[in-house]
């Protein structure tokens, strides 16, 4: 028997969800809510205003491209990118079109913003627009680093090691001399940002039992989603300050993160999948101290489920290969003698099992088009008709009860809630193809905004829905391996997000065309997926492989008869 099989047997022992837990999930709260922070700073730090050439002087202008003073027939045209020249002569006409030579001049002033600051616009503007990549890409190398770090030294380490690196980098990013230095800053920020976000679900995840574990995923999103308005109110009021000002701000507000080690603890899950029997007994006891519960009836609940692993025993899991240790001999308060077996995974272990990976390769599809579609609406959101402020708090505003409605819906059956979440994006994403190709019209510009937040909404949906399913299919030490990567492969689609005003300003129905296909698609591989709900999380290779396997419920799109009863008690 697994150390880890029966973990829900003791948080209910503990009171599924009493004062220790409550006070746990508010502090992951708060830490996934500063994850959104510096994410969202995007739509603020690197706005683009409109702009337009700034005006030559008259004398300038003529001594520059050798002009005769006298003449009255000259006309030139100030554009966003470019003047044009143009010269009537009785002999000749004379017609020049030149980048900006006297720079560029906005409807903000210049300190406001990365972009004015140092005019990423036109050919310019792929810099400003890399930055972003760079964070995105940084995420990805945060969860590729981090989320194995996680399962081989713990959740708590990891965290509390990647957000003191994030606050750090978020501050100094404001001292940054060049667009060169922010892109290296945004990198990192990304990079540290990943490593938290991953870990922060990981806890909220596994601190509750299963009944209650959507409660702690959906937790975990309603923070993100309240970091983004945070973000975004204090966008508002920082809206006559520095760029850089602002920036300071947002990193500050995470200080706290040096004294949170004395206050969040590690995973209980981690702790006894690992071998870790001081360490789980000490949590275990706080617990019950915390919910009012007897700790003696705890540990004799611990010692007959088999769960404590010998505490001499010393586990040091490989870096690049699977390795299962046999625990022999363990005696537990009487009971038989037991074989209990510890298992250790790498990435190596989802690509050599063919029907892991094509689950992982089916489930990282998924992720790609909700990290595209998410994103690519939220970078787009200043763009959209109206104030840009109101926009973006509006937007945020709207992933709050898709959080909401998903946490209602958690009684039906996931896989179509996941699909019904896309659905509405898909159509959202239609309709809005539809009103921007007809943008020229005010009222069908501010028609075309409404879809896009109500987009946000359908999108933040099913990313919640996605981020609780993909670690529920993985067994407890390739639970951060298999959620890190899909969260890593995802990052193709947030790197290609914020390309997707660049296609709208030459191709305007283009992003959205591009969301809706994706999402068609997505639908479809979703009713090919294994159902969880109501199913302890699995700790093995061997119990993953047995859900894949089973195509019972897979494919037929109404609730599985065998579920029914499950789903009425543990969801």
């Amino acid at each position: 028997m697994d150390p880890g099989t029966d973990v829900d047997h003791v948080l209910q022992s503990l009171g599924n969800v009493g004062k220790y837990q409550k006070f746990q999930l508010s502090l992951l709260f708060v830490f996934m809510l500063e994850n959104a922070f510096h994410l969202m700073a995007a739509n603020y730090v690197s706005y683009r205003p409109l702009y337009n050439c700034k005006t030559l002087n008259e004398t300038v202008l003529l001594q520059k491209y050798n002009i005769e003073s006298n003449r009255s027939d000259i006309k030139v045209k100030y554009g966003k990118c470019n003047i044009d020249i143009h010269v009537n002569d009785t002999d000749a006409e004379y017609h020049s079109s030149q980048s900006c030579p006297n720079g560029y001049e906005y409807e903000i002033p210049k300190d406001r913003s990365t972009v004015t600051e140092w005019d990423l616009v036109c050919e310019g503007s792929v810099r400003s627009e890399f930055a972003q990549t760079l964070i995105m890409m940084g995420q990805a190398v945060g969860a590729a680093i981090f989320s194995p770090l996680s399962d081989r030294f713990g959740r708590k380490p990891i965290n509390i090691i990647s957000r003191i690196l994030y606050t750090i980098a978020g501050v100094t990013a404001m001292f940054s001399p060049s667009i060169e230095v922010f892109s290296v800053y945004r990198l990192l920020i990304g990079t540290f940002q990943g490593g938290s976000v991953m870990t922060v679900c990981t806890l909220c995840i596994e601190i509750l039992p299963t009944e209650f574990r959507h409660r702690g995923e959906g937790l975990a999103f309603l923070a993100w989603t309240v970091g983004i308005w945070f973000t975004s109110v204090i966008g508002y009021f920082c809206r006559n300050l520095p760029w850089r000002y602002f920036q300071m701000i947002l990193g500050l507000l995470s200080w706290h993160v040096i004294f949170d080690w004395l206050f969040i603890d590690e995973s209980l899950r981690w702790l006894l999948a690992n071998g870790k029997t001081d360490e789980a007994m000490k949590i275990i006891r706080k617990a019950a101290s915390w919910n009012n519960q007897s700790f003696e009836s705890v540990k004799e609940s611990v010692e007959k489920k088999n769960l404590l692993v010998p505490k001499d025993l010393n586990i040091d899991p490989p870096e690049n290969q699977e390795k299962i240790i046999k625990l022999e001999s363990c005696v537990t308060n009487g009971t038989p003698e037991l074989d209990h077996t510890v298992h250790r995974y790498s990435i190596y272990t989802v690509l050599k099992h063919k029907r892991i990976l094509i689950t992982s390769l089916l489930l990282w599809v998924i992720w790609i088009t909700n990290t595209l579609t998410y994103y690519g609406l939220m970078l787009t959101t200043s763009r959209l008709a109206g104030d840009r402020y109101v926009n973006n708090i509006l937007a945020a505003v709207s992933e709050i009860p898709s959080t909401i409605v998903q946490q209602i819906s958690i009684n039906r059956k996931k896989i179509m809630r996941d699909t019904e979440y896309i659905k509405l994006c898909r159509m959202s994403m239609l309709v809005r193809t539809h009103e921007l190709h007809k943008g020229k019209y005010y009222w069908l510009k501010h028609f075309s905004t409404f879809f896009s937040i109500f987009g946000r909404f359908s999108a933040a949906g099913s990313f919640s829905s996605v981020f609780l399913y993909t670690p529920e299919l993985y067994p407890t030490n390739l639970r951060n391996v298999g959620l890190g990567m899909a969260s890593t492969v995802s990052r193709i689609g947030s790197m290609i997000s914020p390309f997707a005003a660049t296609l709208a300003d030459h191709v305007f129905w283009g992003p959205a065309a591009i969301f809706a296909l994706l999402n068609i698609i997505c639908t479809i591989i979703l009713l090919t997926l294994p159902e969880t709900m109501g199913r302890e999380l699995p700790t093995t290779v061997e119990e993953m492989k047995s859900w894949v396997k089973d195509k019972k419920g897979t494919f037929d799109v109404r609730r599985p008869k065998h579920y029914l009863k499950v789903n009425r008690h543990h969801r």
